[in-house]
C-alpha cells in the first residue's frame, strides 16, 4: 500500500485532489492500493508523520500558520527521504527556487492543476520513491524514529561505550 499525506488549509482543495487521486488505478502502481490522508493544519500533518511513514507528500505553499517550504522542511525531520511536492497557485520566482533549494521538493505543479499531469506525477514519484536507497531508508525510519523517542525519555539510555575492540562497557555506577 501507497501512503500519500495531502496538507493544503483549503478542505474543497483536499476533496479534489483526494478525488484526483483516487481515480489513479491500482495497475498504475503494481497492484498496489493508495491511502491519502489530508490536514488542513499543518502541525497536525506534522505529529501524524511522526506515528506513520508516508510514501509521498503534498503541501500547498501558501497556507495562514506556515508556508509550504515551512511544512516540507519540518516533515523532513521525521521523514527525510520522502518525495515532496509543492501544488500551489502562487507560482513566484523566489518561492519556487527556495522550495527546492530549501526541501529537496520533487516537483512543482501550478493550481488550478490537470487531473492527469497531477495523477501521472504521483504515480512516478511512488514509484521512483520506492526504489532502491529510498525503499531501506524507508524501512529504518520506524526504528529511528523509535530511537529516537527512547533517547528523549531516557536520555542517554542509545548511548554504549566501546573499548578499541568493539567490546561494550558496562558498569553500575551511577555517576559513569
Amino acid at each position: 500500500m501507497y501512503r500519500v499525506l495531502l496538507i493544503d488549509d483549503e478542505p474543497n482543495i483536499l476533496s479534489a485532489m483526494r478525488r484526483c487521486l483516487s481515480a489513479i488505478d491500482s495497475e498504475q502502481l503494481d497492484g498496489e492500493s493508495l491511502a491519502i490522508e489530508t490536514f488542513t493544519n499543518p502541525d497536525d500533518a506534522i505529529a501524524r508523520s511522526e506515528e506513520q511513514d508516508f510514501d509521498l507528500i503534498v503541501s500547498d505553499y501558501r497556507m495562514p500558520l506556515m508556508n509550504g517550504v515551512e511544512l516540507l522542511s519540518r516533515l523532513i525531520e521525521a521523514q527525510p527521504t520522502v518525495p515532496r511536492m509543492i501544488v500551489s497557485g502562487y507560482a513566484d520566482k523566489d518561492a519556487i527556487i527556495s522550495a527546492v533549494n530549501d526541501t529537496n521538493i520533487a516537483r512543482f505543479i501550478n493550481k488550478p492543476w490537470s487531473d492527469n499531469q497531477l495523477r501521472d506525477t504521483v504515480v512516478s514519484l511512488l514509484k521512483r520513491g520506492r526504489s532502491g536507497a529510498n525503499e531501506n531508508a524507508r524501512q529504518r525510519a520506524p526504528a529511528d524514529r523509535a530511537m529516537k523517542r527512547l533517547e528523549e525519555e531516557c536520555p542517554g539510555i542509545t548511548f554504549v561505550e566501546r573499548d578499541e575492540d568493539g567490546g561494550i562497557y558496562l558498569s553500575l555506577d551511577d555517576d559513569d
